[in-house]
């Protein structure tokens, strides 16, 4: 006994219907048009003054700093986070205060010999969080150092992914960086290199140099991409790198350039690779309690 073959009217019905749907897909590739996808990163940086003890401006222990961390971190919504002086101690008390969904690295730049991180407590230095996975491919770069120095600089740096893959970078340039341009070379040349093939990278970093002085910012030419420097729209400086300040003026003349960072000095900075930001970055300094630096916050639209 013979299969039944379909019924011939039926044969029509079933070629419309898949020409329908081809004809659909097609339509939704050919006139969808392709939209970069975006993210807006929020970077808060800090010099935490982690000196408990030694610092009248920075008294403060460091469960009390890690705490305050903590809470400005997730009321700000930042993604990420870059930090300075700061103890070990502190660092691990503040990751597990943001929870399983951040993570980050750590860098001792100096031991400490006192109780000012917590008894028996003595790493101390430069770290990095994300709310992302743990950063893979981290290095930590030794900055020229001159001798009188006692803590060695570094540019802390990691690989992460936060809806695109990006590199994120914490440093602590020196005072007397202030008198040449070796360390901001070092750290410029790095993220030039990074952003030579597309990278995208984010620094939060105290360069002891004040921005608002236009003898001073010369130092910090190596990571411009366009002028910058001094207090109002009129740059007094144009640099040779390629990043970009978070709170940079733009055309129209929203906010207020060079927001300072300690007293009226500009020492803390956001930097972005400058090909892979909108043009809407923007930042603010908030005074802290823990600290003698205050808060920075930059923010951008990461696009890729």
């Amino acid at each position: 006994m013979s299969a039944r073959r379909p019924r011939p009217r039926h044969v029509p019905w079933l070629l419309a219907l898949l020409v329908l749907v081809v004809g659909s897909l097609t339509g939704l590739t050919a006139h969808s048009p392709a939209h970069a996808a975006t993210l807006r990163t929020k970077v808060f940086e800090f010099n935490a003054c982690d000196r408990y003890g030694r610092s009248p401006e920075c008294d403060a222990t460091a469960a009390q700093r890690a705490e305050a961390i903590a809470t400005s971190v997730v009321s700000g919504g930042s993604n990420v986070v870059t930090l300075q002086e700061v103890c070990r101690y502190t660092y691990d008390r503040l990751l597990a205060r943001l929870g399983p969904s951040w993570s980050g690295t750590f860098l001792q730049t100096t031991p400490v010999w006192d109780d000012r991180c917590a008894p028996g407590a003595r790493s101390w230095g430069i770290a990095l969080l994300v709310q992302a996975a743990p950063p893979t491919n981290v290095t930590a770069t030794q900055l020229p150092k001159p001798f009188w120095e006692i803590e060695r600089r570094y540019l802390l740096c990691g690989d992460v992914v936060l809806g695109a893959a990006l590199r994120v970078c914490s440093s602590h340039f020196s005072v007397p960086a202030s008198m040449s341009d070796d360390q901001a070379a070092a750290v410029g040349s790095r993220l030039a290199t990074h952003a030579a093939n597309g990278g995208a990278a984010i620094l939060g970093a105290d360069t002891n140099i004040n921005v608002r002085s236009c003898t001073a910012a010369v130092a910090l030419k190596p990571l411009y991409a366009g002028g910058f420097g001094g207090t109002s729209s009129t740059p007094c400086q144009v640099g040779t790198g390629v990043m970009v300040e978070a709170d940079q003026p733009r055309a129209g003349g929203d906010g207020t350039y060079n927001a300072p960072t300690v007293g009226t000095r500009k020492l803390d900075y956001v930097f972005f690779t400058a090909r892979r930001w909108a043009p809407d970055f923007g930042g603010v300094s908030t005074s802290s309690w823990v600290s003698d630096h205050n808060v920075l916050r930059g923010e951008g639209t990461l696009t890729w």
